[in-house]
């Protein structure tokens, strides 16, 4: 697990504390009858809903990005907040003025970090979203990256127009980063391959398929979060 990983798996944590502050900050389940007990465990379901639905937003926003599925994500752990706040307001009605100003700010600043933390995932995920095409044409072109049976299989020229291809797709990220080193590596390993194709050593195609692979799943793994 890389420390991107352990950013999306703190963030919530820290929206679920935040939260917590907000909406079940002085509840107490003692001496409380079924309607107060009732709210009480809506609040802390709320709590739970807002890092989840926080999660759900970075997840979206993350890689190769899907922003107006992170956008709704984030609307809505934004709201669930707020209205788990609202909620506190009303069932600790009688909560001390020093409470109800730690609640809202806690409040205040979930919203901050759920906002903050899903554009930073988004900008984060340029890079991959540049890579996107490369690493849809290295999957889709599998006929190329390991040796064919003899006669079968792409031609020299086929595989000349696939080295320029992805080229011309690794070209596209221009964001630094070890996603633009990886997709250099795929763009070299294509020439590698060709050339080997050219002078028919299928032994070296073969390994270098083999690295062609390793690096692909570099960036899947990068860029999917995996």
């Amino acid at each position: 697990m890389n420390i991107d990983n352990l950013t999306d798996y703190a963030i919530p944590v820290v929206v679920a504390i935040l939260t917590g502050l907000g909406a079940v900050l002085g509840v107490s389940f003692r001496d409380a009858d079924a309607t107060e007990r009732r709210r009480g465990m809506w609040l802390y379901m709320l709590v739970l809903l807002t890092a989840i639905a926080t999660s759900a937003a970075i997840n979206s926003a993350s890689g190769f990005g899907r922003p107006l599925a992170a956008t709704v994500m984030a609307i809505v752990a934004s709201a669930v907040a707020i209205g788990a706040h609202l909620l506190w307001r009303r069932v600790v009605f009688d909560a001390p003025q020093r409470n109800v100003h730690i609640a809202l700010a806690a409040v205040v600043l979930a919203v901050v970090v759920i906002v903050s933390s899903v554009t930073y995932s988004y900008i984060s995920g340029k890079a991959c979203r540049q890579a996107q095409g490369l690493i849809t044409t290295g999957m889709a072109q599998s006929a190329f990256v390991l040796p064919s049976f003899a006669n079968q299989g792409p031609t020299s020229g086929d595989f000349q127009k696939w080295s320029r291809d992805l080229h011309d797709a690794a070209a596209q990220v221009t964001e630094k980063g070890e996603v633009a080193d990886r997709s250099k590596d795929l763009a070299d390993l294509a020439d590698q391959i060709t050339a080997t194709v050219q002078i028919g050593d299928t032994g070296t195609h073969a390994l270098l398929g083999a690295r062609f692979y390793d690096t692909l799943r570099v960036l899947l793994r990068k860029c999917q979060n995996i």
